[in-house]
């Protein structure tokens, strides 16, 4: 049996990565895309990941618009320097088809809820930008939420940099009051930060493969993906940070070191976004978050290359 799973995106480049992937998967079945503000607002993340399903022929999969800003409170601004990073249209400046869909009208946190109480032990959530829809899943459900098999958090920099701030990760420091109710819910969560995806590198002869396909698909994949990782790098390549956290759900072996902690979230100055150890619950026999410490970077590559190869093909 497939396990089924909802993927959580704010649709830039990586992200059309992980929903490419995740659509590769034989063992998985992607019953939604939920989408938030991010890499791009919350509108284009949904307008994103709609083009990228229809390009890839998966317009049996629909997508759930979410938050719009931390708290789902206040418009989200992108910053300047993800325009670099993603492109003005967060795909790397690719025009896409146009979808002649449009997203569901229940809200991304009303999905989640509702799928888990559904489906339970056979649906995992990954959720691969600010934790804002989750937060507001549990705060909606908390009871349904925790029926699911597994919660797995593209998010954090323990024993490395962050990428915003020395200190912290994006998706982390994008909803930090987010970041720290899913904490403090209690449930299991599985954390796949920087410290493994910055061991999965991908380089510019793995993209060129998809080059070499010659449709449109590969075509539109391969130049977002050019973009994305030879923005700012001399030589083509980098870390796959979101398309990890879709390889951990399913083959949590894929982390070879799973550190149990009870971490917190640093809420303002100049650590904000730091997740650090609870002191208060340093001394608690259950610790109820698993953080990705060490990965098998080489067989995930090979993996994701060969999984996306037959997506695009």
């Amino acid at each position: 049996m497939k396990t089924k799973i909802i993927l959580d995106v704010d649709t830039g480049i990586d992200d059309a990565l992980a929903i490419t992937f995740a659509l590769g998967r034989k063992d998985a079945e992607l019953i939604g895309v939920t989408t938030c503000f991010g890499n791009v607002t919350f509108e284009t993340a949904s307008r994103n990941s709609l083009n990228l399903l229809d390009l890839l022929g998966r317009s049996d999969v629909p997508v759930y618009a979410g938050a719009k800003g931390p708290g789902d409170e206040s418009e989200w601004q992108v910053r300047e320097h993800l325009y670099r990073i993603h492109g003005n249209n967060g795909i790397g400046n690719v025009e896409l088809p146009v979808s002649k869909r449009k997203v569901e009208e229940k809200k991304a946190w009303q999905f989640m809820a509702e799928a888990c109480r559904k489906y339970r032990d056979e649906l995992i959530l990954i959720c691969v930008g600010p934790l804002t829809n989750l937060a507001k899943a549990i705060e909606l459900d908390r009871e349904a939420v925790g029926l699911c098999k597994k919660i797995v958090i593209m998010g954090g920099a323990l024993t490395v940099k962050g990428n915003v701030t020395p200190y912290a990760e994006a998706n982390i420091y994008n909803d930090v009051k987010a970041a720290q109710k899913v904490i403090d819910s209690g449930l299991d969560l599985y954390f796949v930060g920087l410290d493994v995806t910055l061991q999965t590198i991908i380089t510019g002869n793995d993209i060129m493969r998809w080059k070499q396909l010659d449709n449109e698909k590969a075509g539109k994949l391969y130049e977002a993906a050019s973009y994305y990782y030879s923005n700012e790098f001399e030589v083509v390549g980098g870390a796959m940070h979101d398309p990890l956290a879709v390889e951990a759900a399913l083959d949590p072996e894929i982390i070879t070191e799973w550190f149990p902690v009870n971490l917190m979230v640093e809420q303002e100055g100049v650590t904000k976004g730091r997740m650090i150890g609870d002191k208060d619950l340093l001394n608690e026999p259950r610790k109820r978050i698993h953080y990705g410490l060490k990965v098998n970077g080489e067989r995930f590559v090979k993996d994701f290359e060969e999984t996306v190869l037959n997506v695009i093909s």
